[in-house]
């Protein structure tokens, strides 16, 4: 838990230091604060998915409750979001998955369109949406919503204490945490095989990063191989079973920049491996 505290001063630092600077190369400066504290705000959810799989405290109790925590600085349910991530493991790639675009499968001109506004605005949809939604139609009443309406609160009351200028440098780094989130979610499981299979699961070696912003979960084929063990605990994992997961059909990627970029290239809709073929042939 040492590294909610570190990303709350490194948000901290970033928006400061991003709203006020005004030397050379300004905007240059600016664009890499403002990732650097978007870093720091996908590190946050890190720490909330964690928390779904019951990986920051021993007690349920009080995992929860940093959960709930967690869930305000990010702005969804932990209610709904656990809910969803859960069944997302237990389901996936079926038409019970409330976390795959392609499931249930919709009219191809829709999901086409689905997975192109998913590469970019998939994270906030989900976590400003879909997750309260899931956790009242489950739950029920206020209670399931808690998140949400903590996190109107908490910054509504940082839009009255925080000068102007870094109230929107804050806004601007929420936004890119969401974009630069949905990008990475993108290339974990999208433009990949439709079918529940290993082979439907990214893995990045880049651990320095996964570690630091993204609490383990950049090796995510064995994450869903093993979502009882705790993302620091994946990358021994990584190395254990990287050749049997290779022989699986697990694909690896150094970094997700890179792996976005080709995907995009490649397939500008991410569209499952399935349909590129039949679109293949078709032409």
């Amino acid at each position: 838990m040492w590294k909610f505290p570190a990303y709350v001063l490194l948000l901290i630092a970033a928006v400061a230091f991003g709203s006020n600077y005004s030397g050379s190369l300004e905007i240059l400066v600016k664009a890499i604060a403002l990732v650097v504290g978007a870093f720091s705000f996908i590190g946050v959810f890190g720490l909330m998915h964690e928390s779904a799989h019951g990986h920051l405290a021993r007690r349920g109790k009080v995992n929860r409750l940093i959960g709930e925590a967690l869930s305000i600085v990010v702005g969804t349910s932990y209610t709904g979001y656990r809910i969803a991530h859960l069944t997302h493991h237990a389901r996936f790639r079926t038409e019970r998955d409330p976390q795959e675009i392609i499931y249930p499968r919709k009219p191809k001109p829709v999901t086409m369109a689905l997975l192109a506004v998913a590469a970019v605005i998939g994270a906030p949809i989900f976590l400003l949406v879909r997750a309260p939604f899931l956790a009242f139609r489950q739950k029920g009443g206020v209670a399931a919503l808690r998140g949400p309406l903590l996190a109107v609160a908490f910054y509504w009351g940082w839009s009255l204490l925080l000068p102007a200028a870094q109230w929107q440098f804050l806004l601007w780094t929420i936004l890119a945490g969401w974009v630069l989130g949905s990008m990475n979610d993108i290339v974990y499981h999208q433009g990949l095989d439709d079918d529940d299979t290993l082979a439907a699961s990214t893995s990045f070696d880049c651990d320095v990063f996964g570690q630091a912003f993204l609490s383990g979960a950049n090796r995510h084929a064995e994450h869903h191989l093993y979502p009882a063990v705790p993302g620091p605990r994946l990358v021994a994992a990584a190395e254990a079973l990287r050749g049997d997961l290779q022989a699986a059909g697990v694909p690896y990627e150094r970094g997700f920049a890179v792996a976005f970029v080709r995907r995009l290239i490649g397939n500008p809709l991410f569209l499952p491996k399935s349909w590129q073929r039949k679109v293949g042939a078709n032409d």
